[in-house]
């Protein structure tokens, strides 16, 4: 097998044509993250985007997308914004990570949410997460019934959406609607809801921004956005801004209106997005890891991601995960939350000096 590195606009439709046909051949690499629309789409905002590409004679057999750092260092596509990430290669093709690493000319690679079905990476994996997803593939009343508490999940949403219709207005959701004006109020709703919770705000970054309204220009069925929005009479009560596959959707920027907080038009958006899903060719609707509470309330299981760094430098790696498992004794310590603190004030510094860096390069 070689591997060789290529911007993904010099990617040849045949390899273009061979990543679709991997990633809809393995059931794992379901999400929209590991469509190449989607790093098209980074790409077309950024200008560090890669594709590592393995090839077997004149065969692309696999793809590594990535964005590479300063001094070699790579991030996922998206960095923060993807929720799922790894290759799209065959589970019948073994790899080894260094030496994907060495051919693609990086040092390491950082990832948060690489699923733990792409075991070469396992010995680089310092902390496992869940990642909800609710499973729609026989329809709405097999979910209820499969669901220990489906039926009261069903009767509590009925009655708020009785005391919703009652108080404010009729409720009914609009399952896409891709309207600029929609997806700006999404941003305004996610930021305050961000800083509220004194955490660094993604939606600062130019980039970010562009790739929405990059996303929102793509309208087939491998890959598209679904912007759902959650309405009590005329008044906007939730949205959603969604990707989806032909059969998955994958909730990605979710926001409620906080005058209606007492309503709870979050949850009430996600179920109605659940029942409409059918009718939109949805078998699975994932959330990503995180630990907002509806996720769970809500989700069927959990697909399990890793957090760690691939590394050439055996004692950089040795030494990362000494201070992973010193973090993780912290945490479970009385220095918790000053350590908490602390790590918020850097991280919010961090951001601050990060995002006017990058939104003042005339290129980024």
């Amino acid at each position: 097998m070689k591997i060789h590195t290529s911007k993904f606009e010099k990617l040849a439709k045949e390899q273009l044509h061979a990543w679709s046909e991997i990633q809809r051949s393995e059931p794992h690499l379901s999400s929209p993250y590991f469509r190449p629309e989607f790093t098209r789409a980074v790409a077309a905002v950024r200008s560090d985007v890669e594709v590592g590409v393995l090839t077997e004679g004149t065969q692309a057999v696999g793809f590594f997308p990535f964005q590479r750092s300063g001094w070699n260092v790579a991030y996922p596509v998206g960095a923060k914004l993807s929720d799922f990430h790894g290759l799209i290669v065959s589970t019948k093709f073994d790899y080894d990570p260094r030496e994907l690493l060495r051919s693609c000319g990086l040092r390491a690679w950082h990832f948060t949410n690489l699923l733990c079905e792409q075991r070469a990476f396992s010995p680089f994996v310092c902390r496992e997460a869940d990642s909800p997803y609710v499973d729609l593939s026989n329809g709405m009343d097999a979910y209820i019934a499969g669901r220990e508490n489906g039926r009261q999940l069903i009767s509590k949403h009925g009655q708020s959406l009785r005391k919703l219709s009652r108080e404010i207005g009729p409720v009914r959701l609009e399952p896409h609607i891709p309207d600029p004006a929609i997806v700006s109020m999404l941003l305004a709703w996610k930021s305050n809801q961000l800083r509220r919770m004194r955490v660094p705000n993604i939606f600062d970054y130019y980039w970010v921004r562009s790739l929405l309204e990059k996303i929102l220009e793509y309208k087939k069925q491998d890959f598209s956005p679904v912007i759902s929005v959650l309405y009590a009479g005329d008044t906007v009560a939730a949205i959603s801004f969604a990707l989806r596959t032909r059969s998955v959707l994958h909730g990605w920027i979710q926001a409620y209106n906080v005058e209606l907080a007492r309503y709870s038009p979050g949850l009430m958006c996600s179920i109605e997005i659940m029942k409409a899903a059918e009718s939109l060719g949805v078998g699975r609707i994932d959330f990503g890891s995180g630990p907002e509470r509806y996720k769970y309330r809500i989700m069927s299981r959990t697909a399990k991601v890793g957090e760690g760094t691939a590394d050439l430098r055996q004692s950089a790696a040795i030494i990362r995960r000494t201070l992973w498992t010193a973090r993780d004794s912290i945490r479970m310590s009385c220095l918790a939350q000053p350590a908490r603190l602390l790590a918020q004030k850097v991280r919010r510094a961090r951001h601050w000096l990060d995002t006017r860096i990058a939104n003042g390069r005339t290129c980024i």
